[in-house]
């Protein structure tokens, strides 16, 4: 770091005047002679850490007259505290000899001549711990040189200070704790801290040990230029962690310098394999019929602790459209959820295992095991489709209810809506109506719309082909809120629709001198708002009866519930719902705050 210093403190003495104190002069003054002597006194506070190394460091002094006399002037450093306002010829601070610095200027010196003193080793020595007081300057000429002090406007004395300090020793290192990698030689990475001077990596020194004793380690790196604080064992001589194998290491930084940090704390990591993983299903031809297939898996070689699942679209693996997340256990099945998949569309699974060995995650070997597959979801025309299928609006309420026929039952019907599934594993048992008629009521659908569904039916994992459709704009009135695995749905009246935005986590920042306002957005969020309305005694039930149908959904904070609101319907939670009474015994007043849960009407790209 270089640093230029200009607001010191300084002052002048004169033997003639032995009592006199100089501090507010724009001048500093030097003479030799007996009985007129001279001396002037300059301090600037250190402004590097002490440990810190001096690269270099030059005082620099301006002639504020021209001279025409060969003058030698010396920078001596002082020995005992002074003050400014208060020295004198009489009440000097003493000085040394060692560490002293000479310039010799020849005669004819024009005004703003520069006298430039290397006081490079005093400041190292100040950076050491010697108790820096600052400097007497005098000449060896009977003459005098006026030069410009810290008060000056023009010529003002400056310490220039380039100076770097040690960088910290690496205080996290990876692998450590003797967690496990699976390599026999793993990237060693490790944090660098350099807070001052030149604060870049330009290399590293890593020592590898069998114990935590480094008297004479097993392997040493030597120093391996570098800017990144990381280094791959595979690049240097070290032999390899043998398998069931544990070792330690330790590392140290240079900056760009050339100064070295302390050694870290010594890390220890072990070695272990891994278990062997293998999907079973989907199968190697990677062709399914099954709208909800089971996804199934072994692994071997160690105990599986936890396990993961993704699927994305092959052709953009980016999308994530189902995450279970880590999941804990030795289970080695799954069944995807009913909407995940489309006909005649390929899939990425990928699937990952954790063990119960505690591993360490480093570049190119995970804490995990993975493993992937490509498949295609396609119907099977050799099942059956159904028969009669019709849709019946519920108007004024949101849904609908779909209708059909199928001479035998199959072992499932699945609904799709709009070519998406939302609802899979429907025992015919439970839809059945008579004889051969089956019906099913789709309440999260969008009103005001013209939407499109089919039912298909499934037999021994394989779904029907060529089912029948049915088109309808649903003639929904007012506002909904719904808990359809309780039957409830309640109209809220009135013209008030309430207040809706599409939240967002972000914020503002103006840049200094910046011509626009830079938006840094966090997170986006679906709609939510307020409503308020009412519920009345109607044709179809009574106002207590709502109201209890409301606090049912007040009873389960943090559900998610169907909400409809002009020409959407969406999942949605809901908070601070409050029934009030009012003048008319056959009207309370409801309102509620809600926050759409998730099925955003939009992929956010962040």
């Amino acid at each position: 770091m270089s640093v230029p210093l200009r607001n010191g403190n300084d002052t002048y003495v004169a033997e003639s005047t032995p009592s006199k104190n100089y501090s507010n002069s724009t001048q500093i003054v030097v003479k030799a002679g007996a009985g007129s002597q001279f001396y002037s006194y300059l301090y600037f506070v250190r402004p590097f850490p002490l440990g810190a190394t001096i690269l270099s460091a030059t005082l620099k002094l301006y002639q504020i007259s021209p001279e025409t006399a060969t003058h030698t002037v010396t920078a001596k450093v002082l020995t005992q505290p002074w003050y400014q306002s208060q020295t004198t010829w009489n009440q000097k601070p003493t000085s040394t000899t060692t560490g002293q610095v000479s310039v010799t200027k020849a005669f004819a010196t024009p005004i703003g001549e520069e006298w430039a003193f290397d006081v490079t080793a005093v400041m190292q020595s100040v950076s050491d711990g010697l108790i820096w007081r600052g400097w007497q300057i005098i000449t060896n000429l009977d003459d005098f040189l006026y030069l410009g002090s810290t008060q000056h406007a023009t010529y003002k004395p400056v310490l220039e200070i380039e100076w770097s300090d040690v960088p910290d020793a690496p205080t996290t290192l990876s692998p450590s704790g003797n967690r496990a990698v699976s390599v026999a030689k793993p990237v060693l990475r490790f944090d660098f801290t350099d807070v001052s001077g030149d604060t870049s990596l330009t290399g590293v020194q890593v020592q590898i040990n069998a114990t935590d004793v480094w008297t004479a380690p097993s392997f040493d790196s030597g120093t391996v230029l570098t800017s990144v604080p990381e280094l791959d064992l595979n690049t240097t001589a070290y032999a390899g962690l043998p398998v069931a194998a544990s070792t330690y290491w330790r590392v140290r930084v240079q900056d760009g310098a050339g100064l070295w940090s302390d050694w870290s704390a010594g890390a220890q990591f072990q070695r272990q394999s891994k278990g062997t993983l293998t999907i079973t299903n989907p199968p190697v031809s990677g062709l399914i019929s099954e709208p909800t297939p089971p996804i199934t898996w072994t692994f071997t070689g160690t105990t599986q602790a936890a396990w993961q699942i993704f699927i994305t679209p092959t052709a953009q693996s980016s999308t994530i459209l189902y995450n279970t997340g880590k999941v804990s256990g030795t289970a080695v099945s799954h069944t995807l959820p009913a909407g995940i998949l489309v006909d005649d569309s390929s899939y990425t699974l990928t699937l990952r295992v954790w063990d119960t060995i505690s591993r360490e995650s480093t570049p190119g070997d995970t804490a995990w095991v993975e493993a992937s597959r490509d498949f295609t979801y396609d119907y099977d025309a050799t099942v059956n489709p159904v028969t009669s299928l019709v849709a019946t609006d519920l108007a004024p309420a949101p849904g609908v209810t779909l209708t059909w026929d199928r001479a035998t039952a199959p072992d499932s019907f699945l609904v799709r809506r709009d070519g998406v599934i939302i609802a899979a594993d429907l025992l015919p048992g439970d839809l059945l109506v008579s004889g051969t008629t089956y019906t099913y009521t789709d309440r999260g659908a969008d009103p005001h719309k013209a939407i499109t569904w089919s039912v298909d039916a499934v037999v021994n994992g394989k779904t029907s082909a060529d089912s029948p459709t049915v088109t309808m704009t649903l003639d929904t009135v007012g506002i909904w809120l719904q808990y359809p695995d309780q039957d409830i749905a309640v109209m809220l009246r009135g013209a008030d629709p309430g207040t809706w935005a599409m939240g967002e986590a972000a914020s503002n920042y103006a840049p200094v001198s910046g011509t626009r306002v830079l938006r840094v957005t966090q997170g986006l969020r679906g709609f939510e708002g307020s409503i308020t309305g009412t519920i009345r005694t109607d044709d179809t039930g009574t106002v207590e009866e709502y109201e209890q149908d409301l606090y049912t959904i007040k009873a389960r904070p943090g559900w998610a519930y169907l909400l409809t609101l002009s020409n959407i319907t969406i999942p949605a939670v809901i908070g601070n719902m409050v029934i009030a009474p009012t003048d008319n015994r056959g009207y309370k007043t409801v309102s509620f705050d809600f926050w759409q849960s998730h099925d955003l009407p939009f992929s956010a790209i962040l």
